[in-house]
């Protein structure tokens, strides 16, 4: 028994091991998720803390793991090589001698053993100390992660000399090659775009590991900074305003009907908005007077002396830049301009949190049903909901463009103001202009899902031939019928002839 070959052999084993270690710990602890880590570690888990450790510095494991990779690699190239050919040579070298024993039959002979060998130690890596590993590591990051970050982290303590030296080396070559900035840069392993997220968020939603309303609260958080105050505003049409010269007993009638908290106050024209009347700071100033009579007299100021100044934002502001400014500037509510300085609308805190956490109406809200079902294809809808609103609430996807709301859209589709009984065909649906506010879009038709124009004409088609086959057959019925008619009266005509002639020879 040759037991230094059987050594080999458990040594290219015992690599192929090793390789399917550095590989498994590398992806295990990548793919660890940090919450469930620092749950862990938050009850006492001592090789969690170590993980947290290894994330904060992930240079650690990162270095570890490629020295490893690498050294085992290529001892198993070399050692594996030499062992493998050692073995498969001597018999396939036997087995091509029945060609004949010439010196080339040989050399073809020991080629053939030395490719065997490589693809058979090839197999043996890839699967063996690649792929499974990373599979394993991939579905059980966090056990595997908390087994391997007590001996990834001795390994990094031991090997910290030779990493460091081959960090400075690596950084010089850097350097050498003009990319200084890069290797003056931290490590950044774990930073995500923001589209990154969004799809580990979705991926997370369809594995059940997020509530789906959770990753909605998420999407709208990072949608923000795609979204401006254009889209999130209560149009110019849609606004309760008030004019300088009224008075707060107008103001009270206003909000008697709507509760709406605040209401803009313009001068000459909307375009002109000087203030804002906040009702808060005028109920708590008229509860504030001890003296019923002075309390009366308040509804008699005009609004000017009772507004706050206003605050105006572009129409272009991303919502999130927005939420910022709301929250310093401890603000509720902003006149959006657009680009000739003109009042466009108005956007409220509420209004970015809706884009969030999606539309919702306290108890005083009346409810206004902007979405009416008919059937299973059709729907009536309010001109001025916005686009971005209907989408996932008919699983529709609309057209993009430059609009914000549905009559926006059917306006910009036709190429002029819209009026009632204007049709706009979509791809797999259509939009009917059923009512109209002077130039304001307030009534729409909205269907899809229908079957195909071509089978409508078809089945009418089919409906006219019925009815014309029916109206022939009617036809020659009738006609048959006058026939019948006429071969009667015949007859009887020939019988009187014959009882004439009778009574004449008589």
């Amino acid at each position: 028994m040759d037991w230094e070959l059987i050594g080999k052999l458990v040594l290219i084993l015992l690599l192929v091991m090793g390789n399917a270690f550095f590989v498994g710990s590398e992806i295990a602890l990548t793919s660890a998720r940090r919450s469930r880590i620092k749950q862990l570690a938050n009850t006492g888990n001592k090789s969690a803390k170590i993980v947290q450790v290894l994330h904060d510095e992930p240079e650690r494991f990162y270095s570890v793991t490629q020295i490893g990779i690498t050294l085992v690699s290529l001892a198993l190239g070399a050692i594996g090589m030499v062992t493998l050919t050692h073995i498969i040579d001597p018999p396939l070298t036997a087995a091509l001698s029945v060609f004949g024993n010439s010196e080339q039959i040989a050399v073809w002979g020991h080629t053939l053993s030395y490719v065997l060998a490589f693809l058979l130690i090839s197999f043996m890596h890839v699967v063996g100390g690649e792929l499974a590993p990373k599979v394993l590591a991939f579905h059980k990051a966090v056990p595997l992660s908390l087994a391997v970050a007590r001996i990834i982290n001795w390994m990094h303590a031991i090997m910290r000399p030779v990493i460091w030296f081959m960090n400075k080396a690596s950084n010089g070559l850097l350097c050498l090659f003009g990319q200084r900035d890069l290797a003056a840069q931290g490590e950044g392993h774990f930073s995500m775009t923001g589209e990154e997220i969004r799809t580990i968020l979705s991926a997370s939603e369809q594995e059940g590991a997020l509530d789906p309303q959770l990753t909605k609260m998420l999407r709208g958080v990072f949608d923000l900074d795609d979204h401006t105050a254009r889209d999130a505003m209560i149009p110019r049409t849609e606004m309760d305003v008030l004019e300088d010269t009224a008075t707060v007993a107008d103001v009270l009638s206003l909000y008697k009907e709507d509760l709406r908290e605040r209401y803009p106050v313009y001068k000459t024209s909307v375009d002109n908005i000087i203030g804002v009347v906040s009702m808060k700071e005028l109920l708590n100033r008229m509860a504030s007077l001890e003296d019923p009579q002075k309390a009366a007299g308040i509804a008699n100021l005009p609004v000017r002396e009772v507004m706050m100044p206003a605050y105006y934002v572009p129409d272009t502001m991303p919502l999130s830049t927005l939420l910022n400014d709301f929250t310093s500037n401890r603000r509720q509510i902003a006149i959006v301009l657009d680009e000739y300085g003109g009042t466009e609308g108005l956007i409220t805190l509420e209004d970015i949190l809706e884009e969030i956490v999606g539309d919702y109406e306290d108890e005083f809200t009346p409810r206004h049903r902007h979405i009416k079902k008919e059937d299973q294809h059709s729907y009536i809808i309010n001109g001025g909901v916005r686009v971005t609103e209907l989408e996932p609430k008919l699983n529709y996807p609309f057209p993009t463009g430059d609009y914000v709301t549905l009559g926006g859209l059917i306006n910009q589709r036709l190429g002029h103001i819209a009026s009632v009984g204007d049709v706009v065909e979509l791809e797999g649906a259509r939009l009917e202009v059923l009512e109209m506010d002077k130039h304001r879009t307030t009534k729409v038709l909205f269907q899809h899902g229908l079957p195909p124009q071509s089978d409508q004409e078809d089945q009418v088609t089919s409906q006219e031939l019925e009815i014309g086959s029916e109206n022939l057959l009617t036809a020659s019925k009738q006609v048959h019928r006058a026939d019948h008619e006429i071969e009667l009266q015949d007859k009887e005509g020939e019988d009187a002839n014959i009882d004439s002639k009778k009574v004449a020879s008589i």
